[in-house]
């Protein structure tokens, strides 16, 4: 489990965590939100699909690499159950969506002073099967509509979580052959 950090080191009695889990050619991710819940906007539920700009509202998100190349991939998810996947050549270019997953499951739970999210997917091992780089992240919208960025890793300056100095290696028991 990764406990997530808040990019302005702001102390506003909320907890992120997240767990990521490969197993074989499945992809598993959990985030949990703790705190007081009615201060964020949790889109409503609505059609499954992919759609594009997630990250505008509340989001949840991995990127993932692996160590030997400049590309990534960007997953997106919102609590409304619209999900996308991004494959970037290197820093930022050559973004496009990919198809690198299959139509994943997602599922949420809300309760009063919790949130939780839970995204099931099959990859193919042929891309995931070496050293990885990940970056669990999360974005917050709150009521006001300001948003609180949540990620790995605190870095200097505007929250950018595409930077691979944000990134940190998959533990190796997590990524189970």
């Amino acid at each position: 489990m990764y406990t997530l950090k808040n990019h302005y080191n702001i102390d506003e009695q909320t907890t992120v965590t997240a767990t990521i889990e490969l197993h074989d050619n499945q992809l598993t991710l959990e985030y949990q939100i703790q705190g007081n819940m009615s201060q964020y906007h949790f889109p409503k539920q609505t059609k499954q699909e992919r759609a594009n700009e997630l990250w505008l509202d509340t989001t949840f998100e991995l990127f993932i690499a692996p160590t030997n190349s400049d590309e990534y991939w960007e997953i997106n998810i919102s609590p409304s159950t619209q999900w996308n996947v991004y494959h970037f050549t290197s820093y930022k270019e050559g973004m496009k969506e990919s198809n690198i997953i299959s139509q994943p499951t997602i599922k949420t739970d809300e309760y009063h002073n919790e949130y939780r999210l839970t995204f099931n997917s099959t990859v193919p091992n042929e891309h995931f099967d070496h050293v990885l780089q990940i970056n669990l992240c999360v974005i917050l919208l709150d009521q006001k509509g300001v948003r609180h960025f949540y990620s790995i890793k605190r870095r200097e300056g505007s929250p950018d979580f595409h930077d691979r100095d944000s990134f940190m290696t998959l533990k190796e028991e997590v990524k189970v052959k």
